[in-house]
């Protein structure tokens, strides 16, 4: 055990490893969303330069076929060819067709605004007719050759399945006449994808996470530095607070020893005083008064012990405890949201509010309000003094309300402010729910 007075090990250690479970909790999810980009960009990368590759892939392998074939075709009248000029178009495409280059072929005659198929190596197909693009159409005539994806239609019943490639070249048969070459190419762009991903993503990924783990400790010194300045902010806004309170409570001292009795002997030798009888009443009245007056001072500037349960008493003391005294609204279970640390610097910042209301802004009448919700304690202080324009920030009397907004701002809360002048002020001070 830690001696009286000493902080034991698990005390020290515990905010740390909280601190460092979340620093790590912080590094890998950055980190899975960093691999996550990166696996998705390279995927995306590969599949576009493997779909490049497929329509690079389809037009040489389409142009290899043109050269075999058209030569054939371009002497000979496409419209009058007979069974023997389609055995010779499946002898020429037969070295293509056996080692898998080359799915179909299809040869189209150009009549008027329509296409005829006149050979085909399907030959249930032979003798369709369909309109051809004349975007198209004008692009093959100049000699381009066309990649286009194999539609899903009645054309084409004979061609569906994925991995394939429609090529259009244009050329002349021996007639003269304008005529389609469209020759069906296998690609496998889907598998070309995998396996580039497969051999790239390995070395990215690991790169990646060997660069994720150097950076770790330099991750956790910062968290740890970070953690360390906000702990100082805090310290020294809420010790900005406290000092505040100390001033006062010596203020307070000073009173109780010697103002007060002071006070107090003046009235009796004013009761022992022989002449001008009608100045005594005024005189007992007027040291009467400043007596009350001094002792709620001290009343309302008394520092309490407050944990979250005692937070109303508390305030109805110090809304009490003044001039003008305070009306205060309390609604929900403090103890059920906030914790006794909240607690006290929801007491503080009240006491400051108040303080700033009842002696910069010349208040008469002054309205506390604690409302505690599951999420969030809001405490609000209303009054109906001189105001001030917030866009100018506070005048030299309300300098606590800068410590008041940096301590709640170090305990993940809110502050807002809605004044002007001679219009009064409302303070609202909003603290989420503590673990």
């Amino acid at each position: 055990m830690s001696a009286p007075g000493t902080a034991g090990p698990d005390v020290v250690a515990g905010p740390d490893r909280r601190l460092l479970a979340r620093t790590l909790a912080r590094h890998a999810v950055v980190t899975a969303a960093a691999v996550a980009l990166v696996c998705a960009l390279v995927a995306a990368g590969v599949w576009w330069l493997a779909h490049a590759e497929a329509e690079r892939r389809a037009e040489e392998v389409s142009r290899r076929v043109a050269t075999a074939v058209v030569v054939g075709l371009a002497d000979r009248d496409l419209a009058t060819a007979g069974p023997d000029g389609r055995e010779r178009l499946l002898a020429d495409l037969a070295p293509f067709r056996a080692t898998g280059m080359v799915s179909r072929v299809k040869v189209w005659l150009v009549e008027g605004p329509t296409a005829r198929l006149v050979f085909s190596d399907e030959a249930r197909i032979e003798g369709l007719t369909r309109r051809f693009d004349p975007v198209l159409a004008a692009r093959l005539d100049g000699g381009a050759a066309v990649v286009l994806p194999v539609p899903d239609d009645g054309e084409h019943r004979y061609e569906r399945g994925g991995g394939l490639r429609e090529v259009f070249l244009g050329f002349t048969d021996g007639a003269g006449r304008p005529a389609r070459l469209e020759v069906y190419v296998p690609v496998d762009v889907d598998g070309a994808t995998a396996h580039a991903v497969g051999l790239l993503l390995p070395p990215a990924v690991a790169g990646m996470l060997l660069v994720a783990a150097a950076v770790l400790p330099l991750s956790v010194a910062l968290a740890r530095r970070r953690e360390r300045e906000r702990t100082e902010r805090r310290d020294a806004a809420l010790y900005g607070l406290a000092a505040g309170e100390l001033a006062r409570r010596d203020l307070a001292r000073r009173l109780h020893d010697d103002v007060l009795p002071t006070l107090a002997g003046a009235g009796l030798m004013l009761d022992l005083a022989p002449s001008r009888p009608e100045l005594l009443d005024r005189a007992r009245a007027t040291v009467g008064d400043g007596v009350v007056r001094i002792r709620s001072v001290l009343d309302a500037l008394h520092p309490a012990d407050v944990d979250a349960a005692g937070l109303p008493a508390a305030l109805a003391a110090l809304a009490a405890g003044g001039d003008p005294p305070a009306a205060v609204v309390t609604t929900g279970d403090p103890a059920g949201t906030l914790d006794d640390r909240g607690a006290v610097l929801l007491h503080r910042v009240a006491s400051e509010l108040l303080r700033n209301a009842r002696a910069h802004a010349r208040a008469r009448t002054v309205e506390v309000g604690l409302h505690v919700a599951a999420a969030r304690a809001r405490l609000t202080v209303t009054d109906d003094g001189t105001g001030f324009d917030p866009g100018r920030g506070p005048a030299p009397g309300h300098i606590g309300l800068l410590l008041v907004r940096r301590a709640v701002a170090d305990a993940g809360g809110t502050l807002e402010v809605r004044s002007a002048p001679d219009r009064g002020s409302t303070v609202t001070v909003v603290l989420p729910r503590r673990g």
